[in-house]
């Protein structure tokens, strides 16, 4: 039908639907929260770090002789769990193998008693060896393997203990390099004055041959680890020549060692400083570098296993530990303040009712307030109060900026009383001391920007510093802008007594980022992946000063246009971490994290009616023809052409928008250009290989190949059947000057797919196939058979329904209104809420299997058909609707009394055709309506021979396909609140759809005229040529709660069924079997089946713990920015 009736067939809007969408997420990510939060009332998921970590503390314990024995399989799984397929382990994800990582992981893996002879470790020493062998590695890791006699330590920088005796003022000290490289290298210090010697399983070598395959020459293991003087003279580096001349005057010297008093008296401030950092829980600044370095020191300084330093540290290190289906590993530290404080903000935004939960949580976070006049930071800032928050559990020594700033928001924004609370003041006031003079804020401290630092020889990762950075300052001006906001009237208020300083302060932080700001717009994120991290949380912070600084305006607008080139197709958005080594390398596949982050910023900013913003959230409609033949784009392209220019075709191109009520109108151009507005979007894509040479088109089914039971999902070839430029959802349509069809036809040397992306609104199933025929016509020169368009303000249908009684509709008695409505949809909005997870495969029912159910059927049906009446006929259709119906309730296994009701669209042009200006021909967009069948669960699971259910259906669709019955139908409709369909049964009712496409004849749309060469011989094939071997139709949008669908694609040239199924992931398994049952296959054998069902297997694992934690952060990331859509 047209525009005017799709708004009453659908009831909403489609941006109604999306808020709705949204609505949906935003409550399943708050019960999500409610069910991860611990007893206490606080949130820790998993961090997750590389491999290193992990070996590292399997080092220590070899070193310290602890037992290995235990837990050593699940480390060895973890690690090779994480090794790529070259060999190596990567610094990061995506990241390439890293030498340094790989010879870690190495090492610890032959530590835990894995064969070097295994594939894992052989590939791994390959990689190691085409790197360069171990004489390539960093640093750091060459002290470990020191510490075992696999590296002479004379091949180690120099790092002598007197260096903690330096005094603050001293342009170099212990406190000049950043928290993390502080609490490292004070115990480094005493490591590299002891210079141990540990055992490992072949015994104590000061220079052993443990690790020797590993080295390209393992007779020569003094390698330079740094450059060569004149290396550093050639390049002008005088600060890096300094270094390298003061270290190797300190090696001719013996590190000092030869002035014993300075050494002893260095020796026991250094252990002092570390054990006046411990905490009472065993940790050392709550990260596991100088927790893991500690314990070394300990221990060389004539610590025993059980004195308590050593005991309490090798504790905290244990509590790093995680362990799940993936094994063992350690995390480089936990973060439960920090998550709890995201949660908390989320949870507010989001406006939860469950308000204990975030009280809860926020007197959790109050509680570990450092109050305490203590910590590094005093170092520079001794008359600052202290105020502010950790990351960790336990760790009083290194506050951080961004944690309090982040608790600032979290209080606030749950309780704006709370502003003025002495918690919220002492942590405004600490930050406010923390400011650098530059302007911008650092992580743990203040005036840490001595970047020559960087030069010393044991710094070869260029991190000892901790400066200003763009996304903590953002996150610092936004808890500062809300603050100014909450300041109350009372000028005694302590608030406003410290707004003149907050005020000066974000000016200087404005100033800082549009002095850090990049060329595009961008800036970048050292705490969080990367430029899309710095960028959002820098508008975050902005949007609070639009008015109150003139410079602000200019910085966001280049923001925001960076945010919104950086879009992904999909609507999301992504970046990969190797843009940190390469700023162009920015584009990676969406994340839920980096999306949320693109939006908070572009929300900040802009109406949440957005374009951008709404394709952050939305996907598309797309229909694919696979042709096992080369069709001529040119041809298609000037078929359709000329289509448009026939009667009424033009009006295809209309242009979608919204009307002042928010209901879609259509808006027919004067006239056409093709280049500068065209009747339709036209783009082809020619690949020069064979589909089958694509990594996603040798995955595309096709009639009569033995695949897979379950195919892969037909959302999976988006990348491959459509142009990045096809419209994807509405906003594309009514914000641009889009025509409403695109087509794109990618060729390849032996096939061709020819994809249709359009809105539901342009065509249902019968009126696509018509299309379709009205182009093969223009396409075979016989424009005479072309059907007449029926213009969209001619459309008869949408006067259906206005003087017709509803009370003639055969269920009006059954109907579902009222407080039975309210109740389904209750019902119906929890099954969507616990069961979130849905899937839809396309499913290859064999024709053979279809016709022996039909027998089956009919014979029972004659059998119970009384002699001399004539026996009820079923078509494969009926029984294939049928089948489907028993699979899905098998599946969904409701209680024996739940009413099912089945929906089947069907099409009413010919009840209709004296409506018609040329009867019962021509093209109408959509003309649907619904049947409804009503079963009790029971009998659905008793019908063996699916008899009743096809006779039940079939009776169904003749007494609803009449003009009496849909007259009524659409009565209802009309009345309805919401102008939904009508739904039949009670409040109990299991809901499921079910559309039979058969009748459009999909596999005979005859594409022969366009053919300019044969792809797969006809004589190899059962279709003939020009005709389409499989249908690819992706038809859902994300977050679309319609749930227990079938589509019946139709019969291919095979004579095979393709359906699509789309219901909850819980029920695949079920499905699974039932199908490998059909197909004759032992279900309890059908993973030895070569592309049987094997491949489901893997869609059906449970979640751990550890994979329930990574995805809270990002699905929490969303419910602030999906509430504001809502409002």
């Amino acid at each position: 039908m047209t525009t005017g009736h799709r708004q009453f067939d659908d009831g909403l809007s489609e941006r109604e639907r999306l808020i709705h969408e949204a609505g949906l997420t935003l409550q399943r990510s708050m019960d999500y929260a409610y069910n991860v939060v611990r007893s206490d009332g606080h949130w820790c998921g998993e961090m997750s770090s590389n491999v290193t970590i992990t070996a590292e503390y399997i080092f220590l314990r070899q070193a310290l002789g602890l037992d290995l024995k235990t837990d050593g399989a699940a480390y060895c799984r973890h690690i090779l769990s994480q090794q790529n397929s070259d060999g190596s382990w990567g610094l990061a994800p995506e990241y390439p193998g890293d030498v340094s990582t790989t010879t870690e992981a190495y090492l610890a893996l032959k530590m835990l008693g894995l064969s070097t002879d295994a594939p894992a470790m052989q590939q791994a020493k390959a990689f190691v060896l085409n790197a360069g062998g171990v004489a390539k590695v960093r640093v750091f890791t060459r002290i470990f393997l020191a510490t075992f006699g696999l590296f002479p330590w004379k091949a180690v920088p120099q790092l002598p203990v007197e260096l903690i005796l330096l005094p603050s003022a001293c342009p170099i000290n212990i406190y000049k390099f950043a928290s993390w490289a502080r609490g490292t290298i004070a115990p480094l210090l005493i490591i590299c004055h002891h210079q141990p010697v540990y055992a490992l399983p072949n015994g104590v070598f000061a220079e052993n041959e443990y690790l020797d395959e590993l080295w390209q020459d393992p007779t020569n293991k003094s390698e330079p680890y740094s450059p060569s003087i004149w290396e550093l003279l050639s390049q002008g580096d005088i600060t890096g020549l300094t270094f390298s001349l003061l270290d190797k005057l300190l090696y001719q010297l013996n590190g000092l060692r030869s002035i014993p008093l300075l050494r002893s008296y260095a020796l026991k401030q250094c252990m002092k400083w570390i054990l006046e950092r411990q905490e009472p829980t065993g940790d050392w600044a709550g990260i596991f570098p100088p927790m893991h370095a500690s314990v070394y020191a300990f221990v060389l300084e004539g610590y025993k296993l059980e004195d308590p330093p050593v005991r309490l540290g090798i504790e905290a290190l244990e509590n790093f530990a995680w362990e799940d289906a993936k094994g063992k590993r350690v995390q480089p530290c936990v973060s439960p303040v920090w998550d709890t404080t995201l949660m908390s903000i989320a949870l507010s935004d989001a406006a939860t009712p469950n308000h204990q939960i975030v009280d809860r949580a926020i007197q959790w976070i109050r509680d570990r307030q450092l109050l305490e006049p203590r910590g590094d930071w005093r170092v520079y800032r001794p008359r600052l109060a202290p105020g502010g928050f950790s990351f960790e559990y336990t760790n009083s020594h290194y506050p951080d900026i961004d944690d309090s700033a982040a608790i600032i928001l979290a209080q606030v924004k749950h309780d704006p009383i709370s502003a003025n609370s002495s918690s919220v003041i002492a942590a405004a006031t600490w930050i406010l001391g923390m400011q650098n003079p530059d302007g911008g804020w650092a992580a743990f401290d203040v005036e840490n920007d001595k970047l020559f630092l960087n030069k010393i020889p044991f710094s070869d990762m260029d991190s000892l510093c901790d400066t200003s950075c763009a996304d903590i300052t953002g996150r610092i001006l936004e808890a500062f802008g809300l603050l100014i906001r909450r300041v109350p009237d009372k000028d005694s208020s302590q608030l406003f007594q410290l707004l003149p300083a907050i005020r000066a302060a974000c000016r200087r932080g404005i100033r800082y980022l549009a002095s850090t700001q990049e060329a595009n717009g961008a800036w970048f994120g050292r705490w969080g992946c990367n430029y899309i991290y710095g960028t959002s949380h820098a508008l975050c912070g902005l949007a609070y000063f639009l008015q109150e600084d003139q410079q602000v305006p200019a910085m966001v607008q280049p923001a925001l246009q960076w945010l919104k080139s950086q879009q992904n197709d999909d609507g999301g958005w992504g970046e990969s971490l190797l843009s940190y080594q390469s700023p162009e390398r920015k584009e990676q596949r969406s994340t839920a994290s980096q999306t949320a982050w693109a939006l908070m910023g572009l929300l900040a900013h802009l109406p949440h009616t957005d374009i951008v913003i709404e394709r952050g959230i939305r996907l598309c409609h797309d229909f694919t023809f696979r042709f096992d033949d080369v069709l001529d784009a040119s041809k298609l392209e000037a078929a359709l052409d000329r289509l448009m220019e026939i009667g009424d075709w033009g009006q295809l191109g209309a242009r979608l928008r919204l009307n002042d009520n928010g209901k879609l109108e259509y808006h027919i151009p004067a006239e056409y250009d093709k280049s500068t507005r065209p009747a339709f979007g036209f783009t082809t894509a020619e690949y020069g290989i064979s589909i089958n040479e694509h990594p996603l088109g040798a995955r595309l089914p096709t009639t009569g190949q033995d695949q897979s039971v379950l195919s892969p999902s037909c959302a999976e070839f988006a990348p491959l059947v459509r142009h990045e430029d096809s419209p994807r959802e509405l906003a594309d349509w009514i914000y641009s000057d889009r025509p409403q069809l695109h087509v794109h036809v990618a060729v390849f040397e032996d096939a061709t797919l020819l994809t249709v992306s359009y809105l539901h609104t342009l065509f249902d199933a019968v009126a696509r196939t018509n299309f379709f025929k009205a182009w093969i016509a223009v396409l075979e020169g016989r424009e005479e058979e072309v059907p007449p368009f029926v213009p969209f303000d001619q459309d008869p249908l949408c006067q259906l329904g206005k003087e017709v009684a509803r009370e003639n509709y055969t269920h009006f008695g059954r109907l579902v209104a009222g407080l039975s409505l309210v109740l389904f949809g209750l019902r119906y909005l929890f099954e969507l809420l616990w069961f979130r997870k849905e899937e839809e495969h396309p499913i290859r029912v064999p024709g053979h299997c279809v016709e022996r159910m039909r027998e089956t059927a009919q014979q029972e049906l004659a059998a119970a058909t009384p002699e001399g009446a004539e026996v009820p006929f079923l078509s494969e259709p009926d029984v294939v609707s049928a089948w489907w119906v028993k699979t899905m309730v098998t599946a969904l296994n409701p209680a024996p009394s739940r009413t099912v009701m089945v929906m089947s669209p069907f099409n009413v042009w010919g009840l209709f055709k004296e409506s018609f200006p040329a009867g019962a021909k021509g093209f109408i967009g959509n003309a649907f309506f619904n049947s409804y069948t009503v079963h009790k669960a029971g009998e659905v699971l008793e019908d063996n021979n699916l008899a009743h259910l096809a006779c039940k259906n079939r009776q169904a669709l003749v007494e609803h396909r009449t003009k009496e019955q849909v007259q009524a139908m659409t009565a209802i409709q009309r009345q309805s609140f919401m102008q939904f369909p009508p739904l039949v049964g009670d409040s109990n009712l299991l809901f499921m759809t079910h559309t039979n496409q058969h009748k459009a004849r999909y596999f005979e749309t005859d594409f022969s005229a366009a053919v300019v060469a044969t792809g797969v011989p006809l004589t190899e094939r059962p279709h003939a040529l020009g005709r389409p071997s499989y249908i690819n139709d992706i038809e859902h949008c994300r977050l679309y709660p319609t749930r227990n669908v079938c589509r019946v694609i139709g019969k291919d040239a095979a004579g095979d069924w393709w359906l699509l199924f789309k219901t909850r992931s819980e029920a695949w398994p079920s499905i699974h079997r039932q199908l490998a049952t059909l197909l004759g296959i032992d279900p309890a054998e059908a993973r030895d089946v070569p592309n049987a069902v094997d491949q489901v297997a893997i869609t059906h694992n449970g979640s751990s713990p550890a994979k329930m934690y990574s995805e809270a952060r990002g699905m929490l990331l969303q419910i602030r920015l999906l509430w504001r859509l809502l409002v």
